[in-house]
């Protein structure tokens, strides 16, 4: 009999923009920039190119279509996106400054 020695379980640490978010947390003011506007309900094409506060809201899962991508919701409301997820190629987001329109 041999005694094996004990290793403890790495984990997979998330890289990139989403690594060191927490679901719920805001994540800032972003124009919201769709690259394929042709396939978009009606909804968002009307709100391209408008400043919004954001949240994030996870990873986007690995058989979907923005796998790996940080997800993100409208900030507190659902007024502008209707609670569409909006995912990170999407987003361009501002530096804060005293402009309110980005």
């Amino acid at each position: 009999m041999s005694i094996l020695p004990w290793r403890p379980v790495s984990q997979t640490i998330p890289t990139g923009t989403a690594a060191f978010r927490v679901p719920g947390a805001y994540a800032g003011r972003a124009r919201f920039q769709p690259r394929a506007t042709r396939m978009l309900p009606e909804v968002l094409k009307s709100v391209a190119g408008r400043v919004i506060e954001f949240g994030f809201a996870g990873v986007g899962a690995a058989d979907g279509p923005f796998a790996g991508q940080a997800m993100y919701l409208e900030w507190r409301t659902d007024a502008t996106l209707d609670g569409y997820l909006i995912p990170e190629q999407d987003l361009e987001f501002l530096n804060e400054s005293a402009d309110p329109r980005g």
